[in-house]
């Protein structure tokens, strides 16, 4: 660096000082911004990660449920073919219409407690009738165990609609992170090659 003999205040740079601050200042920037780029860049890939696997799992949830439902209808419907096979044609009408009527409401969209309050209620009148309709305990036992294998059915799927709202909501927050992420992503990512363009040019006029 030199100065001026006329003008004390005055500080004259040589060009090789003028650059050399010029290719430090750009150095500084693009180490600022490269950090700070990497640093969101590993965030946003983190989230990214995050989102496919809820977005999976929101997949695996849909297909169980529609595992759960068919099954439990498939149970019930198994319940009173074992009625109509061996117990309602040495039944009272009025008796088999109550039973029919019974198992319509079980089939029906309720919950999970009221389900399992009209199952505890069906099964105890369906023990009961069960010797003057010629059931036997193996025949009883069958249908018990179809029709709380199908309401177990329920009570799982109850349980992964609620997971499945947690997961919605995780997933909706994650989105809504990398949609705010992603313009700062790629600012940075300008200035960084910004800088980079910059630190080569003023390097080559420095050497």
């Amino acid at each position: 660096m030199s100065e001026s003999n006329n003008d004390p205040g005055v500080k004259i740079f040589a060009p090789g000082e003028l650059i050399a601050g010029v290719v430090q200042k750009h150095r500084r920037f693009l180490e600022e911004y490269r950090e700070e780029f990497e640093k969101l860049d590993r965030h946003l890939n983190q989230i990214e990660g995050d989102v496919k696997n809820s977005k999976d799992s929101k997949t695996q949830i849909l297909e169980r449920k529609e595992v759960l439902m068919e099954k439990r209808l498939q149970l019930y419907h198994q319940a009173e073919e074992l009625l109509e096979k061996e117990v309602f044609q040495k039944m009272e009408a009025k008796t088999m219409g109550k039973i029919q009527e019974e198992i319509k409401k079980l089939k029906g969209q309720i919950q999970p407690e009221e389900e399992k309050e009209i199952a505890d209620k069906f099964l105890d009148f369906l023990h009961k009738v069960a010797p003057d309709a010629g059931m036997d305990e193996e025949t009883f036992m069958q249908i018990a165990t179809k029709i709380r294998e199908a309401r177990n059915s329920h009570m799982e799927f109850v349980s992964i609609e609620e997971s499945e709202k947690q997961l919605n909501e995780d997933y909706d927050s994650k989105n809504k992170e990398l949609s705010q992420g992603r313009p700062q992503h790629k600012l940075l990512a300008t200035k960084v090659k910004s800088h980079e363009e910059a630190l080569k040019h003023w390097e080559k006029l420095k050497s």
